[in-house]
């Protein structure tokens, strides 16, 4: 996993180590794209923010250069600092249509826009979302053309070793959905993929996930 403090794994792309959820590491993201930044989830803890704070530091930021934040999905462990990241920046913050509402809901905060699939997000370099359904109503993930980098959320989960597979069952709304639509990123030029719980992985992601969708749809 990255380790807190110094972990740009791509250009202008830092992952900062959060609170464990469940057992689980918890990865956000910080894109860096210079006339801003754009937050990627917030973690759950109070001391979730104090690490995304000291990394905007790193970075020669602070909290009033993040104007974006987007969710990749409702689940706690992404929003549940979503308030509290809202007073310190001020930030415009975009979400999967499907969550919106219960978004609102557990945080209080309004979701400037709902997102959906296919959606374009005319900033660092671009950002287009994949809406894949499953995980939760609204799950997304943000694909990162710039970077042929994706940053999928829960949409997939890995291990310390770099294997990955569908997000377990107990987490999700519906996980046959959840399974047979990481298909879906199948139709993007992507060669990292990055991970919010699990180790991410930088070079040939892409194949390793056309195998992972060979694999469910053997076992289904």
């Amino acid at each position: 996993m990255a380790v807190y403090g110094l972990v740009e794994i791509l250009d202008g792309l830092r992952s900062v180590n959060l609170s464990e959820a469940d057992g689980l590491d918890l990865e956000a993201y910080l894109l860096d794209c210079g006339d801003r930044v754009v937050l990627v989830d917030t973690g759950m803890l109070p001391r979730d923010l104090e690490r995304i704070g000291a990394e905007l530091e790193e970075m020669g930021r602070t909290w009033k250069d993040v104007s974006l934040v987007l969710i990749t999905h409702k689940h706690g462990d992404h929003i549940k600092n979503l308030a509290r990241v809202k007073e310190l920046t001020g930030a415009e913050v975009m979400a999967g249509e499907g969550d919106v509402a219960d978004i609102e809901a557990a945080t209080g905060v309004k979701i400037d826009r709902g997102l959906k699939h296919g959606d374009y997000l005319d900033v660092c370099g671009g950002i287009e979302v994949i809406h894949v359904p499953g995980h939760s109503v609204g799950n997304l993930c943000f694909y990162l053309p710039r970077l042929r980098a994706v940053i999928a959320g829960d949409t997939i989960f890995g291990d310390d070793l770099g294997n990955i597979h569908p997000p377990p069952e107990k987490y999700c709304l519906d996980v046959r959905t959840a399974e047979m639509e990481i298909r879906r990123l199948l139709f993007y030029d992507f060669d990292a993929l990055l991970l919010s719980h699990g180790k991410n992985l930088l070079k040939g992601a892409k194949s390793r996930v056309r195998m992972l969708c060979e694999e469910v749809s053997f076992r289904l």
